[in-house]
């Protein structure tokens, strides 16, 4: 983004002015977050900047049944510090968000400009484990599921929060990456959650992503755990079925075939670390 190619700027206060602002602009206002990544990959017909700064969507409050509500311009430092968000189902909101970039990027980036953003994500996957949900604004509220919004086209919109909803008893999840360094782009990230009922798995998510891709559910995975108990045997049978369900691409930087080895590789690492957090040790 150029200095010269920006025009107009406004900080509204409130969501409806923002959203008006963008919908009458015809493709030409972006909605400025964190501005982590608008400020690298502003499109050229770009010309307005709607700031939220100003909308009243910073906020990380609990709800009372133990879900979380996360205001869209809520940075990951303030999410990293909140101590509901980092505890979160046996800790894999504050596991992911301390492996997000550097305390910089943490310090500026927000969960709402990410979510938004829909590529090159540790979060998503972590989401959408968790079933989380997303409060839109495009004259109306709207709540979507997470897997709802990142497959749609929702036109003009203004993301206001994400909602969380509260632990299952029974449940736990596990997020872990690979990549060059601390502060790259994961080659391969996966999230697990299992809710456990009676001893055996009620409930499987099983998310892998890579890059550029934001991560999906392995529904043939989940199969394979529900139903089941999470022993030794369980796991190696999850982790030979993610590396049949996924379809990773290759590129400069890892070949696809390595990449599908490492999503067997971050799925079974997953599956053990769920397997410690349950009620009972693990697996």
């Amino acid at each position: 983004m150029t200095v010269t190619q920006i025009q107009q700027y406004h900080r509204p206060s409130s969501v409806d002015a923002a959203w008006h602002l963008v919908e009458r602009a015809d493709g030409a206002a972006r909605l400025l977050g964190g501005g982590t990544d608008l400020v690298v990959r502003c499109p050229p017909e770009v010309s307005t900047l709607v700031d939220l700064a100003d909308a009243g969507l910073r906020y990380v409050e609990s709800t009372a049944d133990g879900g979380l509500r996360l205001g869209a311009m809520s940075t990951f430092t303030d999410l990293l510090e909140h101590p509901a968000v980092v505890t979160h189902t046996t800790g894999v909101v504050g596991e992911m968000i301390a492996q997000v970039g550097s305390v910089l990027h943490r310090n500026s980036a927000t969960i709402g400009g990410h979510v938004v953003r829909r590529r090159l994500s540790d979060v998503l996957p972590v989401l959408l484990a968790l079933d989380a949900t997303v409060l839109l604004y495009a004259g109306t509220e709207r709540e979507l599921r997470i897997d709802e919004y990142l497959a749609g086209d929702l036109g003009p919109h203004v993301v206001i929060e994400v909602r969380i909803p509260p632990r299952v008893e029974g449940s736990a999840a596990a997020f872990t990456r690979v990549a060059r360094t601390a502060f790259d782009h994961a080659l391969v990230n996966s999230c697990c959650r299992v809710d456990i009922h009676d001893g055996v798995i009620a409930v499987a998510r099983v998310v892998v992503g890579e890059s550029s891709a934001i991560g999906r559910r392995l529904a043939p995975v989940e199969e394979v755990l529900v139903g089941a108990s999470l022993t030794p045997s369980t796991i190696d049978t999850a982790v030979a079925a993610t590396r049949a369900a996924v379809d990773l691409h290759g590129d400069w930087i890892a070949s696809a075939e390595y990449r599908q080895h490492l999503a067997g590789v971050v799925t079974q690492r997953c599956l053990r670390a769920v397997a410690d957090r349950l009620p009972g040790g693990g697996a």
